[in-house]
């Protein structure tokens, strides 16, 4: 007998993509959630079924596939959105890490957090890694965790570092906060809650390697996943990150590595050996002129890379975008290079399975299975659009407007294409009010700030 207090939903006549292979695809089928995971998926409802006390949701016309997961976001940073457009690598430091992060309050930093997961909800996102580094004191890494939590996303907390000064990202010889181990005792001890925790680590791109080898050991310590930048375009260039750190016996498969684009073949491979794994941000990354993505290159020595949005600062909240700059790079990258090529079923896996491999999810979340987390995401096509190939659709054709539904361990957060539970006027008064306070005292005038009221 099921228990009574169980969930129940039934998501009925989808198009599924369910990006595993035993379950394969589905022209049309149908899944039941019980509690907070997939517990069937059937091409035809089976009337046996009892569907007493179970929410119905007809996705007739709809294609459903595993929630997007977003292997790398500053989520800090969603008051700023666009408020970098132009910038290249080097004019984003000095702006938004430089100018804007250290004025962050711990109240502003729960309203960037929380309305950045909200974003990531909206656009089809059920898993985000917050790569946090405006960590100045203790209450600001308790707000970032309450943000996350409040919005009822599925999310890794990157444990960072304060921005309050170049001293902790420019070579720095300062060693991660000893607060992180309060963090990981007091808030977020749990592998298996909603939200878990990782490090952002600096790694040899941002401090030394005497720091970079504390840092790991600390993260090992607390059985923390470690995210860094490694080969972050010419900036990153002069300071070989994976051959010191392979020489140093760092590596391993505990590393999640962002970015990769200036790093050589041979520093690839030894990602692939040590079982490490790569992220790329492709529209920032073809934006601040870091050079192509790494996707080909990852591919071809044996590494899957996930995919992140980065910094909303130059770029739109969703995976959308990554998925095709990803696929449009590596098109024009085989053309020149002779790198090899891609399709739409990659860069779909790349934003959901690959990305959920990068974080250590992958046997929770990132593929529609029976007994994984139930995060699921229903898309609509709009009007006068006919659905010849559901995945080129989903991982080329979709946008966030697209997105109709939303589940996170088998509750619903988008339905209709509305956030679930959300006052959506007062978040845009916080979003914008928290924007306000951080021009104010920063000084940060935004691009085209000379655009006539």
């Amino acid at each position: 007998m099921k228990d009574s207090k169980t969930t129940r939903l039934l998501i009925r006549d989808a198009t599924v993509l369910s990006m595993d292979a035993g379950v394969g695809n589905l022209r049309q089928g149908s899944m039941l959630v019980e509690g907070e995971c997939i517990a069937a998926i059937v091409p035809n409802l089976n009337r046996d079924i009892d569907l007493a006390g179970v929410e119905v949701i007809d996705a007739k016309g709809m294609i459903a596939l595993p929630g997007f997961v977003d292997a790398h976001r500053h989520i800090w940073q969603s008051p700023l959105t666009m408020a970098a457009a132009d910038t290249d690598l080097n004019s984003y430091f000095a702006q938004v890490p430089g100018k804007l992060a250290p004025v962050y309050s711990p109240e502003d930093l729960w309203i960037a957090n929380r309305i950045g997961a909200l974003q990531a909800l909206n656009a089809g996102i059920t898993t985000i890694f917050d790569w946090c580094h405006v960590l100045h004191t203790p209450e600001h890494a308790d707000a970032a965790i309450a943000g996350l939590r409040d919005s009822g996303i599925r999310a890794v907390f990157g444990y960072g570092f304060p921005n309050t000064e170049p001293a902790w990202s420019m070579d720095s010889e300062r060693p991660v906060p000893e607060d992180i181990r309060r963090v990981r005792r007091n808030l977020l001890a749990s592998d298996e809650s909603l939200v878990t925790m990782a490090m952002a680590a600096r790694g040899p791109e941002q401090s030394t390697l005497e720091v970079t080898r504390h840092d790991i050991a600390v993260a090992r310590d607390l059985n923390l996943l470690i995210s860094m930048h490694a080969g972050n375009g010419a900036f990153g260039l002069p300071y070989r990150s994976i051959e010191r750190m392979h020489d140093a016996k760092l590596m391993g498969p505990d590393l999640q590595y962002v970015h990769g684009n200036s790093l050589t073949d041979e520093s690839i491979r030894r990602i692939a050996d040590s079982g490490g794994h790569l992220v790329c941000t492709p529209t920032i990354e073809m934006q601040m002129q870091f050079g192509y993505p790494a996707a080909t290159r990852a591919l071809a020595a044996g590494v899957r890379p996930g995919l992140g949005v980065d910094v909303v600062t130059s770029t739109e909240p969703s995976l959308f975008p990554q998925m095709a700059g990803t696929l449009q790079a590596a098109r024009l990258q085989a053309l020149e290079q002779g790198t090899p090529n891609i399709d739409s079923r990659d860069v779909l896996r790349f934003a959901t399975l690959d990305g959920a491999a990068s974080l250590r999810l992958e046997r929770k979340t990132g593929s529609l299975t029976p007994g994984k987390q139930a995060d699921i995401v229903l898309l609509r096509p709009t009007a006068l659009t006919a659905i010849n190939d559901p995945i080129g659709f989903a991982a080329l054709g979709a946008s966030s407007s697209s997105v109709d539904t939303v589940v996170v361990a088998g509750k619903v957060r988008k339905r209709g294409g509305a956030l679930c539970g959300i006052e959506i006027e007062e978040l845009q008064r916080q979003l914008e009010a928290c924007r306000d306070r951080l021009f104010e005292k920063s000084g940060f005038q935004p691009p085209h700030a000379d655009f006539p009221d």
